[in-house]
């Protein structure tokens, strides 16, 4: 292997305008690699400086496992200017450990939607919006628009006691019922898709979710079925994702 495909710019342009860095599995999806390809090509990326590692402690294995970002040549390759690359270097470094499981879950939540529907737009966590110009008591995991619909991602890792996650439903309803979720995302849909640990979490959260725009589904079945399943349940039933359609690679 001695040259760049499609799957691979395809990778840094991911990792240049949506994640900090990807874990291996996650790069498999991209590359739609079996693991041991995926892994002669990772080792090959990281090789001609493409990518490069960070390792990690992995809080169930009590193993180091690596994530990977883009390598200086990965970096030029995205259309980056070498001068930025240090900058850039410094945020993956300052990333600290305590976050890192949830920013990959969330890592998961997107990147099913950028490879099985057309994603227009995505506003993470770290993005000034919500600070600067959109506040309501929250900072969404993130706000992510796709073929006809949009809405918010909440990954959820069960660490958050329910009055917590009640105080977060009801920052994400007044937002919507004041008109001013309207003002800021004008014409798209107001959802939240709460995306949990297990079946019993839900059931334990139903109660307190007041609205029918609030989705909850398990991390596994999301990861495992079509964006289009009808496996999201909410106050009034089960739903599917509208006008998802599968996006051709």
């Amino acid at each position: 292997m001695r040259q760049l495909g499609t799957q691979h710019i395809l990778l840094f342009r991911l990792l240049r305008d949506h994640f900090l860095c990807l874990t291996r599995s996650q790069i498999e999806r991209v590359l739609t690699l079996v693991t041991r390809t995926a892994n002669r090509h990772l080792d090959w990326l990281v090789s001609e400086q493409y990518l490069c590692r960070r390792f990690r402690v992995d809080s169930f294995t009590h193993f180091q496992t690596p994530v990977y970002y883009l390598g200086r040549a990965g970096w030029n390759a995205a259309g980056r200017l070498t001068e930025d690359y240090k900058g850039y270097e410094r945020a993956v470094a300052a990333r600290k450990e305590r976050g890192m499981r949830h920013l990959l879950s969330v890592y998961d939540v997107c990147l099913k939607f950028i490879l099985n529907s057309r994603v227009r737009r995505i506003i993470s966590a770290d993005d000034g919006t919500w600070q600067q110009h959109i506040t309501f008591g929250n900072v969404p995991d993130c706000w992510i628009q796709f073929d006809g619909s949009e809405a918010f991602i909440e990954v959820d890792l069960g660490t958050e006691s329910p009055r917590v996650v009640e105080r977060k439903f009801q920052n994400y309803i007044e937002f919507q019922q004041s008109g001013r979720y309207g003002s800021a995302f004008p014409g798209c849909d107001f959802r939240i898709l709460f995306i949990t640990t297990t079946a019993e979490r839900i059931g334990s959260l139903q109660t307190i979710a007041a609205s029918d725009s609030i989705w909850f589904c398990t991390m596994e079945e999301f990861l495992r079925e079509e964006l289009n399943h009808t496996h999201w349940f909410a106050l009034r039933g089960f739903y599917a994702l509208p006008a998802v359609t599968r996006k051709e690679m």
